[in-house]
């Protein structure tokens, strides 16, 4: 009767230790199932916010970007490429950008506020598109009609903070990191069509360092990554610094309805 007794006892605390991991585990996918469903966290939000309004003050910027992009060959493999694109900006409609990638290509990009050049420098071609407006505008015009893919696009816009928050389902303040020997507030977020992180200058003056786009709803989930440094806002930009200064030799070509690639 003891054993009897004994068996059921060891019974009832094994069943009763089932129930409580079972009840530990369900509560867990509650938990995880709630921070994915579109909390904001406040703290993070805050901190974009800011980076926005401290960008957007100034009248002149200028950046280096750094990037690193997945491309993906028909084989599926992904192959990581480079690329160096230093940016001159003059609100509200003024960009001037050089190009340089690891594979040898070059280009230069002007705006105006009237006409938009492309020189491939290193396919000795240019082609120009006439559209009158804004910055915001033209990269509007060229992300809905031209189906161009310009990561860093969201950072030119005299709202970045909206350009970046639109598509936002939830966000998270991740800590502070370093990036480049600047102390960093990191910060990711999840997007419809992408997840991406961005770190800021946890300073007075909150740039972006380092910017990481994860493209989730594609097959193969390219990454695109971007180390963002010398920084220049409110300086003086000379009025040849936007002024097209392209060679007779080099063949004009169409505009194309769409660019594949950042």
């Amino acid at each position: 009767m003891a054993c009897t007794s004994s068996l059921i006892g060891r019974t009832f605390v094994f069943c009763l230790t089932l129930l409580v991991a079972a009840m530990a585990w369900l509560v867990g996918q509650s938990l995880a199932q709630d921070s994915q469903s579109g909390a904001r966290d406040e703290k993070a939000m805050t901190i974009l916010q800011q980076m926005s309004d401290y960008l957007s003050k100034e009248e002149t910027v200028s950046f280096r970007a750094r990037t690193f992009f997945d491309v993906v060959e028909k084989s599926g493999i992904k192959v990581k490429m480079a690329r160096e694109v230093e940016v001159n900006l003059k609100r509200p409609n003024h960009i001037h950008a050089e190009l340089i990638d690891d594979a040898g290509g070059a280009g230069s990009v002007w705006y105006d506020g009237s006409n938009l050049t492309v020189w491939r420098r290193s396919e000795n071609q240019y082609m120009t598109l006439k559209l009158s407006g804004s910055i915001d505008k033209l990269l509007d015009e060229l992300v809905d009609n031209y189906e161009f893919q310009i990561p860093i696009a969201d950072l030119l816009y005299s709202n970045v903070n909206k350009a970046l928050g639109e598509s936002i389902m939830s966000s998270e303040y991740v800590g502070l990191r370093t990036v480049d020997g600047v102390l960093c507030h990191q910060l990711s977020f999840e997007s419809e069509g992408a997840d991406w992180q961005i770190w800021i200058e946890a300073d007075s003056t909150p740039l972006p360092h380092r910017f990481i786009i994860d493209y989730v709803t594609e097959k193969s989930e390219p990454q695109f990554m971007a180390q963002l440094d010398a920084w220049s806002l409110g300086g003086e930009l000379e009025v040849s610094d936007f002024e097209v200064v392209i060679p007779k030799s080099v063949k004009q070509v169409e505009f194309a309805k769409a660019q594949a690639g950042p």
